[in-house]
């Protein structure tokens, strides 16, 4: 045999070596390749192949409730049951039919298109459910479930739907549900589908309310359903398993329902406003209220279009939570005026100041809302008849922004809450004139801020704020509305409560006297027998201390106001009322604006007396004198 291949021998065997070579390699990559599978992407691998013969349902979590300071149930949840069909599990569907007419209450035509969409030979449709009804009443689950025992093909599907036992009463305060928008579920991380919090607490605490949703893992047929077969119980030790959702938390609202109603109920006869009450030495909010209102049980889940635009239409904007907007104050801003005065020096409280009806600064007059004017008053007498040029030549010798200064210490142009859009108003300074006014700024808008006109914005809860440092002697506190949380920790029912204390912002700076000067100002305001504008504010079993504001919103004359019912309604003056109570030891503050309600004195005060009436009557008796007071204008009309 010779000892040397064939120049044809040799190429094959080559051949040979780099066939093996391949095939070698092709099995080394396999076995790589089968070695990572099966240990660097076992779980990933394993979740898919669960995937097949696995359903994963998300459980959601029970919503927490709200209650009112006294324990009153603002917010809670119930049982809904949404009424299916799955026309292929249907024996006879003109029996169905029949028998769910008076379910759906429907007519000729809505049996029709019962009957069509129970026949429809399209595949998908004949197996999948669709919905006919959402949140039928006992009397109609119990009528269905015969129905579908009888007949097939009808199952029901229990949710929580959120409900309001108040009703309108505290719409904007509590809020109501809706499903997010698609930023809400990119930013927030929340599930498409989920109702969560769209307005008021709801949406200002709603991550507290939501909770934390689980889930149960299960196996299921070819079908897609729950699988009871025996290989199924097996196999469910394996991949199922269930994750218990987390309630949400419940909430106890410094809000009390019946000082809510009392509020509420003063403001009859007026289409727009908002009146706040608020506890002068906590800074706890009692009553927030907002006209006109709503229905948020209409609105969390249910809502219809002829409901939206009832709501839409409605020129006096329902959804505008107006205790949290800002508008022109008027002369309740003078309480700032007074005591930055004061503080800067330029004003002896005792020292009359000539105040006559008008008064020329520049090219421009400057009115006063009485045209006769009122002659030489001190502090007391300018702040009870709402003297205009007093204030004006305050404003005139200190400048815009030194009371821009001393509004700012009263939480003006500070957000409170964050509460539905809440505004911040405008405490304008010379820079902001020269940003936002025509022509820039002009000493005379000095004058015009204060009195609280001019770019002044102020919101109905910064005034309960201001006021309630003036009767608490300096302490301006944030309004609070949130007294308790309550979170369960364990599935035995055993939970956590977490107080929430008053939040002092700050202190005022002012002197003490000064602060019971314009204390003390603002009693004569309601209470003194010739110049009060806050006469009809007056209570016979005690002494408030207030202040009436009439806000003008187009541009006439002051002292020339007398034609407001010929105007339109949206130019009207806003109507302002500001006070505490009593006098010597407060324990409320009520703030009342009517959105172009007119006179302050006229038609804000008398709301405010309506509501320290009924919380000394009805709530609790915060004046210790019950003898009527002998006031001559108590019986003025």
């Amino acid at each position: 045999m010779p000892d040397y291949l064939s120049p044809g021998q040799d190429a094959h065997h080559r051949r040979l070596a780099r066939f093996a070579l391949c095939v070698t390699l092709v099995f080394g990559a396999l076995v790589a390749r089968l070695g990572y599978l099966q240990t660097a992407r076992h779980d990933e691998l394993s979740a898919v192949a669960a995937d097949n013969y696995t359903k994963e349902e998300r459980l959601y979590a029970e919503r927490g409730t709200i209650y009112d300071r006294h324990g009153r149930v603002l917010a809670t949840n119930r049982p809904a049951f949404d009424l299916f069909v799955t026309p292929r599990d249907v024996r006879d569907v003109g029996a169905l039919v029949e028998a769910l007419t008076p379910v759906l209450d429907l007519d000729k035509l809505g049996q029709i298109e019962l009957r069509e969409l129970l026949d429809t030979r399209e595949p998908y449709a004949r197996r999948t459910p669709t919905r006919v009804a959402r949140d039928l009443d006992k009397e109609r689950v119990t009528l269905a479930e015969a129905a579908g025992e009888r007949f097939g093909g009808v199952s029901l599907e229990v949710k929580r739907q959120r409900t309001y036992p108040q009703g309108s009463l505290g719409a904007h305060v509590v809020g109501y549900l809706g499903y997010p928008s698609a930023q809400d579920v990119r930013e927030r991380g929340l599930v498409s589908g989920e109702m969560v919090g769209r307005f008021g607490v709801e949406r200002l605490y709603d991550g507290a309310l939501r909770g934390a949703h689980g889930y149960q893992r299960f196996v299921v047929d070819t079908h897609g359903r729950r699988a009871t077969a025996p290989w199924a119980a097996q196999a469910s030790q394996r991949v199922g398993a269930l994750h218990e959702p987390t309630p949400g938390a419940d909430l106890r609202l410094t809000i009390d329902a019946r000082v809510q109603e009392i509020a509420y109920n003063a403001m009859e006869g007026y289409e727009s406003g908002a009146v706040v009450v608020m506890d002068p030495l906590t800074g706890e909010l009692l009553a927030l209220v907002s006209k006109p209102t709503f229905d948020p049980n209409i609105w969390s889940g249910r809502l219809t279009a002829a409901a939206k635009r009832e709501v839409d239409e409605n020129p006096y904007n329902p959804l505008l939570d107006k205790s949290v907007k800002s508008y022109f104050p008027g002369s309740l801003y003078k309480i700032v005026t007074a005591v930055a005065a004061m503080e800067e020096g330029v004003l002896d409280p005792e020292q009359p100041i000539d105040s006559p009806g008008a008064y020329e600064y520049g090219n421009r007059v400057f009115h006063c809302h009485k045209r006769s004017g009122h002659g030489r008053v001190d502090l007391n007498g300018a702040m009870a008849a709402s003297a205009d040029v007093y204030f004006y030549k305050l404003g005139e010798k200190m400048g815009i922004d030194t009371l821009a200064l001393y509004g700012k210490q009263f939480g003006f142009g500070e957000l409170m809450l964050g509460l539905n859009g809440e505004s911040s108003g405008v405490v304008p300074t010379r820079s902001y004139h020269e940003r936002h006014s025509p022509g820039g700024f002009q000493h005379g808008l000095s004058l015009s801020s204060a009195i609280g006109q001019g770019a002044v914005r102020t919101s109905p809860l910064q005034m309960a704020v201001a006021f309630s440092a003036l009767a608490n002697h300096g302490v301006v506190y944030r309004p609070q509305l949130l007294l308790e949380t309550r979170q369960l920790e364990t599935p035995q029912g055993e939970a956590r409560a977490q107080t929430h204390d008053p939040e002092v912002m700050w202190r005022l700076p002012s002197a003490p006297p000064h602060i019971h000067r314009v204390r003390r100002a603002l009693e004569r305001a309601v209470n003194d027998p010739k110049l009060a504008t806050g006469y009809r504010a007056a209570v016979p079993m005690g002494r408030v201390a207030g202040k009436t504001g009439t806000a003008q919103v187009k541009s006439l004359a002051r002292g020339a106001r007398d034609g407001q019912g010929e105007l339109r309604w949206e130019h009207q003056d806003h109507a302002w009322f500001a006070a505490f109570a009593p006098y010597e030891a407060p324990r409320l503050t009520v703030v009342v604006f009517l959105e172009h309600g007119g006179s302050g004195g006229k038609e804000a005060a008398p709301v405010a007396r309506k509501i320290f009436e009924a919380f000394h009557q009805e709530i609790e008796p915060i004046f210790d004198a019950q003898s009527p007071l002998d006031l001559p204008y108590a019986r003025l009309p």
